[in-house]
């Protein structure tokens, strides 16, 4: 007997990710079982006025025109308990990846892939879709660097989960990224795209800096784009029309093609050297969920993580509601901007300017164990608990432990040792390393 798992017509293999609202797999079907699939799979089954917004979001998907940019729809639908799903192709490597490894493209390159792009992207709205999540490691790079546009979940009825605030990251979307919502629009798809081509040419966007709180400060996103060095001058004027803080300003996917497919390449440079790599903070490698097939755990059954201090059961109650009716009067009345409420709402604000979010976040990294007390270090990059463990089975008296993460984005790395030569004071002071 078979120990195949099957989701619709896609049988899945490794578990790569998994979230409080979907489990992400790598998966193959029997039409094509050299192709590789990321298969998405929500947690909660769906009926009534969810079922209905998934189902018209899916038939739309499905009614796509082909094209050669976007990366293909395998299968989307609900499964035998109610559950909905979605099977697209992917890929073992980014955009993110290849400018990583073989820094900035040439400004003729990154002209066609613009068109290239920007007419996926038209496709796409004019199906009456929205993307969402236009962001380097959300494009496939394929056989002969072949690019498509990927993570059609991100922003999907019901599969939604929101992204932190990005570089990427549309102005009029930043309050909403903040405040752990999903928000999407035709013109926060160009935003998105404009960076993107920014990035391959080696710009550097003037907030994009190493403090983390930059990306989402508005005020930063109005100043000026600058010339890239040794770059065609009216190619970023281009790219800058369409990182425009206003959304009216911007253009849509299909006059943003035609743009750039008129701009001939030909003018003055701007003064200076290209930069020979890509800024750092213009490549993030992962997004929320990945869209590439790793190496990664087996399948293994979804538990529920623990509820993260500060948000109250019934609060999160009243803010799915009214996270499904924003979402039906979004996608079913067909409005521009789609702004609605993820199915999990949370802050993804700083880690350490909110205690409540604070022990949230280090109770994630604990499987067992009370957090007696926890705090920052003065430099906001660390932060530091004391946990009290139960007894093991023998009745015993317990422990406690003193234990170190160190921020990384919106993620925490445990510190197990003294070798990190940069630990503040006041945290090797805490784990004796003096």
């Amino acid at each position: 007997m078979s120990s195949t798992t099957t989701v619709g017509p896609a049988a899945v293999h490794r578990l790569l990710h998994r979230d409080t609202v979907c489990s992400v797999f790598s998966g193959t079907v029997t039409t094509g079982p050299t192709d590789l699939l990321c298969v998405t799979v929500a947690h909660e089954r769906v009926d009534g006025s969810r079922r209905e917004v998934f189902l018209e979001w899916a038939a739309k998907l499905t009614g796509l025109a082909a094209h050669p940019h976007l990366s293909p729809c395998s299968a989307v639908g609900l499964t035998e308990n109610g559950r909905p799903y979605l099977a697209v192709g992917t890929a073992r490597r980014t955009l993110a990846d290849l400018l990583a490894e073989q820094g900035p493209m040439p400004p003729g390159q990154v002209r066609a892939l613009g068109v290239a792009l920007s007419d996926a992207v038209a496709v796409y709205h004019r199906a009456g879709l929205i993307h969402g999540a236009i962001q380097p490691s959300h494009i496939l790079v394929g056989s002969g660097h072949h690019l498509q546009l990927t993570a059609y979940d991100v922003t999907a009825p019901v599969l939604a989960a929101p992204l932190p605030p990005s570089p990427y990251t549309a102005p009029e979307h930043l309050d909403a990224a903040v405040a752990g919502e999903v928000a999407a629009s035709p013109a926060g798809d160009v935003y998105a795209l404009a960076t993107a081509l920014y990035a391959a040419l080696g710009g550097r966007l003037p907030w994009v800096r190493h403090a983390r709180e930059d990306a989402a400060d508005p005020l930063l996103r109005a100043a000026p784009v600058p010339h890239v060095p040794g770059v065609d001058s009216e190619l970023t004027d281009t790219i800058g029309a369409a990182l425009s803080p206003d959304p009216r300003r911007r253009p849509t996917a299909d006059a943003f093609r035609e743009q750039l497919t008129r701009l001939p390449l030909a003018g003055p440079v701007a003064p200076g050297l290209r930069p020979d790599t890509v800024a750092a903070g213009l490549l993030p490698r992962r997004g929320l969920r990945p869209v590439t097939v790793a190496v990664s755990t087996e399948l293994a059954p979804y538990r529920p993580r623990r509820e993260r201090v500060g948000l109250r059961p019934r609060l999160r109650s009243i803010a799915t509601a009214t996270a499904g009716v924003a979402l039906t009067g979004a996608l079913l009345g067909g409005a521009a901007l789609a702004t609605y409420a993820a199915t999990n709402p949370e802050s993804t604000g700083t880690v350490c300017t909110d205690p409540a979010v604070l022990g949230g976040r280090i109770n994630e990294q604990l499987d067992e164990g009370t957090i007696v007390e926890s705090w920052c270090a003065d430099d906001g990059d660390y932060v530091a608990a004391t946990v009290d463990y139960p007894g093991g089975s023998g009745g015993g008296e317990g422990a406690t432990e003193r234990r170190v993460w160190r921020i990384e984005g919106e993620n925490l790395i445990a510190v197990t040792d003294c070798a990190d030569t940069a630990l503040p004071a006041a945290i090797a002071e805490f784990l004796d390393c003096v």
